[in-house]
């Protein structure tokens, strides 16, 4: 193909109107059934004339776990829905797009079934063109049951874990539609994915931005040339894009070009800046946020846009009360809040893909994520099984291309706590960071590791550890020995405690949990190759998993499953401040002091602000170590607060008077 440049053009759409691609809803209100000897496919519950108007009526999203109808239900489950819809036009398919079902699905419309999937918590497509009519059917078979050969699911039996312990995966098999459920209308040409690398010349101030077209043709002899425009606050940006073929693949092409200095604006955790790239491709068009940020691991070092960041984190399990996995809106911006409040902005925040929601909040807000697909504890059985390996990478792929311009994700993982000092182990590390890279070379791979800071690792060749580009590992107590451990045998590797925390069952009072933490951060601070620590849990969850208590939960949160703050998020809040205040009085004066951390954490303070009554002082910038000094002169005031950029109070100092 010859290369060429082309001509950026601006154009609008309305929200649900892509090019010529429409967008409908179909969750809401669907017929619903349990199945649990499965006779529904036997008896044609998928066919038009089948009677439903006796089945329960459910809102989808809808989590039949936690429906009190079919409480922690295991097994096949259908719902049905009808729908009328017009003619599709000449030229264009008609797609059902499912964000996430749990955990294996099969779909029928007006009784053809056209597609299955395996994975409970990344999207899928089927093409209904063909079966399309004025009045249609659609039913879905769900079932959320799990053995070995399911990811996440039991273990195949080994010596090291008690069978009790094997059959069962420490969080609940919540099954239903979880997630939204949409009947799109494309172009028989269409835009399949967008992949966008915005990478920054930290010295120049300038940008490089490559956009990856990958384009479904229904006509291979017609060539189309996609368009590419850049936004920023809806203003277009000045972009000159060279076309280039993507190597040996007839439909993928990149779009290259640079971004002047006075076009560049960094995302950053307190500077989330996002622009938007449109891409159109005939009649179909595409529209993706990104941001601009270089993130690098050099040495024992986490670089954000070229600066070192050591920074707290948290692990989220999804699950809230009457909701199970749904994760509504209002929700998840509460936890997210909190979690931003709390200094929780590094984390391995899930076990299992979490939603498109929750990575746009991250986006917009400025936290760092890194996403991690359902690898839980496989055993080197597994791990060698070339069938499991296919399915996880089914369903590492779908993640990675479902969330590969969210500026928020800076790495991906390849599972956690499997035996990553088993030869079996090994090669699944290894061939899953180089399937990764293959997807998406421009972030960084790691897994959660419960072996690398055990004394039987003695050098880097007797772990897997050694074939990521930074460690996470998983502890809980003895950190400062643990991290010291890790460090003698991979020195020249940062390292992310990915998991550490106490129960509150583990202690007699709150308090002790509050001293647990406490030495745990005095550690932490000692080691200059520590890039992060992700606390065990966010909230409680339940839980199957031998150990959880008689009413169902595994009480590691700090907050409980209402969210209730504990006393263990204030101690979190305090601890992983960026900064810390000190006060004097002076008589009718009160000076202040913000200075920002050294040790842990560490980063460069942009924008915030000291709120003291009614008055606020800014901090336009504050490097580690660095203090800047305030007086307030006012009525008496009974508290000050360090407040980020978007107006998280992430620490109050009351005051004695």
């Amino acid at each position: 193909m010859k290369l060429k440049y082309i001509v950026l053009l601006i154009l609008f759409y309305p929200l649900t109107l892509l090019g010529q691609a429409s967008k409908t809803t179909l969750h809401g209100e669907w017929a619903f059934a349990l199945d649990p000897v499965n006779i529904g496919e036997y008896n044609a519950w998928h066919t038009p004339t089948f009677p439903v108007q006796g089945w329960d009526k459910v809102t989808v999203p809808h989590c039949f776990s936690v429906d009190p109808r079919y409480q922690l239900y295991t097994g096949s489950a259908w719902y049905v829905r009808k729908f009328n819809q017009a003619p599709v036009p000449q030229g264009h398919r008609a797609f059902l797009r499912f964000e996430a079902v749990f955990y294996k699905s099969a779909v029928w419309v007006n009784g053809k079934k056209l597609g299955e999937h395996e994975g409970g918590y990344t999207p899928f497509e089927v093409d209904i063109t063909d079966a399309l009519s004025a009045e249609n059917t659609l039913a879905l078979r769900v079932n959320n049951s799990w053995d070995t050969t399911t990811i996440p699911g039991a273990k195949t039996r080994v010596n090291y874990e008690k069978e009790n312990n094997a059959q069962v995966f420490p969080w609940i098999n919540y099954g239903g539609i979880n997630r939204e459920v949409y009947l799109i209308i494309r172009p028989a040409t269409y835009i399949q994915h967008v992949k966008i690398v915005a990478d920054p010349d930290l010295l120049k101030k300038t940008a490089s931005v490559q956009v990856r077209v990958d384009i479904v043709n229904a006509d291979p002899a017609k060539k189309i040339v996609p368009v590419l425009t850049l936004y920023r606050n809806k203003i277009k940006v000045p972009f000159k894009g060279k076309l280039r073929p993507d190597g040996g693949t007839p439909n993928s092409l990149w779009i290259d070009g640079t971004l002047a200095a006075k076009d560049v604006a960094l995302w950053y955790t307190d500077e989330p800046t996002l622009y938007e790239a449109e891409v159109i491709a005939g009649t179909d068009t595409v529209r993706t946020r990104f941001g601009i940020r270089k993130v690098e691991v050099k040495g024992t070092r986490l670089l954000l846009n070229g600066e070192p960041i050591r920074m707290g984190g948290c692990n989220r399990p999804l699950d809230y009360p009457h909701f199970g996995s749904m994760d509504p809106q209002d929700v998840l911006e509460k936890d997210l809040t909190l979690i931003k409040s709390g200094g929780m902005e590094l984390s391995r925040i899930s076990h299992y893909p979490v939603s498109t929601h929750l990575l746009d909040w991250a986006d917009e807000h400025g936290l760092l994520i890194i996403a991690e697909a359902g690898n839980w504890q496989l055993t080197p059985k597994q791990m060698a099984d070339p069938v499991m390996r296919k399915k996880f990478q089914s369903q590492f792929s779908e993640m990675i291309e479902r969330d590969w311009n969210h500026p928020s994700v800076f790495a991906w993982s390849v599972g956690n706590e499997y035996p990553s000092q088993t030869d079996e182990g090994k090669s699944w590390t290894k061939d899953m960071y180089a399937y990764a890279k293959s997807l998406d070379p421009s972030r960084l791979v790691t897994f959660a590791s419960m072996f690398v800071a055990r004394d039987i690792i003695k050098k880097p060749e007797d772990e897997a550890s050694q074939y990521v580009d930074f460690i996470s590992s998983n502890m809980y107590g003895n950190y400062l020995n643990n991290l010291k451990h890790i460090h003698e045998v991979y020195p020249d590797k940062a390292v992310y405690v990915s998991e550490f925390g106490i129960r509150t069952d583990g202690v007699k009072t709150e308090q002790g949990r509050v001293d647990h933490l406490a030495k745990a951060m005095q550690d932490f601070r000692q080691c200059d190759f520590l890039i992060g620590a992700s606390v065990w849990t966010f909230n409680d969850y339940q839980s199957r998993f031998p150990g959880t208590n008689p009413n169902g939960y595994r009480p590691w949160g700090l907050v409980s499953p209402e969210r209730e703050l504990r006393g263990m998020y204030y101690a979190f809040q305090e601890e992983f401040s960026p900064a810390t205040l000190a006060f004097q009085n002076e008589g009718s004066k009160l000076n202040i002091t913000v200075t920002a951390r050294k040790d842990f954490p560490s980063y460069t303070l942009r924008h915030y602000s000291i709120a003291c009554g009614s008055q606020t002082f800014d901090i336009a910038q504050l490097k580690p170590g660095e203090s800047k000094s305030f007086t307030y002169e006012g009525p008496a005031v009974k508290e000050i607060s360090l407040v980020k950029p978007g107006g998280f109070t992430v620490l109050k100092k009351s005051i004695q008077h």
